[in-house]
């Protein structure tokens, strides 16, 4: 089925072919189909829209867990806190 233990040939799809070396290569192709593609899509978009998209990328703050915990505990009623650490601190550790 799968063919492991087959000798590979000597004749692989990865070796160029003759008269290959001077045409472009299929990397050489898909660069340049790409940049005409992104030329095609500034294009549509307009200037303003991917400059608006860039600012908002640029923007965008990455919160990390801990900045919104104390983001949150900030905002929390002081009494309402204090009675959550007592409990906490009161409470026993779990057994696990």
């Amino acid at each position: 089925m799968f063919n492991w233990f087959r000798k590979k040939s000597s004749n692989t799809e990865n070796t160029p072919a003759k008269g290959a070396e001077h045409s472009p290569s299929g990397k050489e192709a898909l660069i340049e189909e790409a940049k005409r593609n992104t030329q095609a899509a500034r294009e549509a978009f307009g200037p303003e829209r991917i400059a608006e998209l860039t600012r908002l990328i640029h923007e965008k703050n990455e919160v990390s867990p801990a900045a919104q915990a104390r983001k949150i505990i900030a905002k929390m009623d002081t009494e309402k806190l204090s009675a959550h650490l007592r409990y906490l601190q009161n409470d026993p550790p779990t057994k696990h």
